[in-house]
């Protein structure tokens, strides 16, 4: 079962709440009935012991609380907490992580990226699970592989200019 963070997106995600759910997606859609604020799913962790770990979150917090679960914190406090997770830390990845958003001097695209609230690398995290198992480069095949989703990858297909990622 899983330890949640969900914000207030028009807060810039703060607070945010701490909790635990079998259905994340439900529990979201439940919190934002009675919320007028619109709520952001930031990430998750997939624990065994998911009410120790929620109950640990609460004391590291606690002179942070805000009101009953949520805690006046920003997700750059829970970013280090997903990925010190690692392969069991997920973040809630943009809907299209590979949308080109500019390009830099040397006409190289930039893309949107794969987390809202701050920059993660292919090696750090999953753009297609949100894993932060990251992406790891096999030599074997020339490509990226996902340890999560199993996901294999040379990005070609999604990049527009069929530009070598490493440069």
């Amino acid at each position: 079962m899983p330890v949640y963070f969900i914000g207030e997106d028009e807060n810039g995600c703060s607070p945010i709440k701490i909790g635990v759910a079998k259905n994340i997606a439900e529990r979201k859609r439940n919190l934002q009935t009675g919320n007028p604020l619109v709520l952001k799913l930031l990430g998750w962790i997939e624990v065994a012991n998911a009410f120790e770990l929620e109950r640990q979150f609460h004391q590291h917090f606690k002179s942070a609380h805000a009101r009953g679960e949520w805690f006046a914190i920003e997700p750059s406090d829970i970013l280090p907490i997903l990925m010190r997770a690692g392969r069991d830390g997920f973040v809630a990845k943009n809907a299209d992580a590979f949308q080109v958003i500019g390009y830099d001097r040397d006409a190289v695209p930039e893309y949107l990226g794969v987390w809202e609230w701050g920059d993660l690398e292919i090696c750090e995290c999953c753009p297609f699970c949100g894993c932060l198992c990251g992406m790891h480069f096999q030599d074997a095949s020339q490509m990226y592989h996902c340890l999560n989703c199993d996901t294999l990858t040379d990005f070609s297909d999604l990049n527009p200019h069929n530009e070598d990622l490493d440069n």
